[in-house]
């Protein structure tokens, strides 16, 4: 599962979790992202607090104001978000698992 806050002045942080036999595995990404045409790039900064230098591009596919199909331009994985009100949390895993 991922949530990706994306702010106006192009600043972002996701949150990733994994689950592990029912316990939450999170990192934590922040960086920058930028619109060029129909592929946005994500330059990853830190990783749980460490700096790194990453940029990753994604090819925009589709999108409306509430749904968004890209993807990954490094694997071609194809990837379909969907906007939540801004106050949303990941669940934790021993409620999806």
């Amino acid at each position: 599962m991922w949530l990706i806050h994306q702010a106006a002045d192009g600043n972002f942080t996701v949150q990733f979790r994994t689950c592990v036999k029912g316990k939450n595995r999170d990192e934590i990404e922040t960086g920058r992202w930028m619109l060029n045409g129909d592929v946005e790039t994500l330059q990853v900064r830190t990783v749980n607090g460490t700096t790194v230098s990453q940029n990753d591009d994604y090819r925009i596919l589709w999108h409306d104001l509430g749904k968004q199909i890209y993807r990954f331009e490094g694997t071609g994985f194809v990837y379909t978000s969907r906007r939540v009100d801004a106050n949303f949390t990941i669940p934790d895993c021993e409620t999806v698992s």
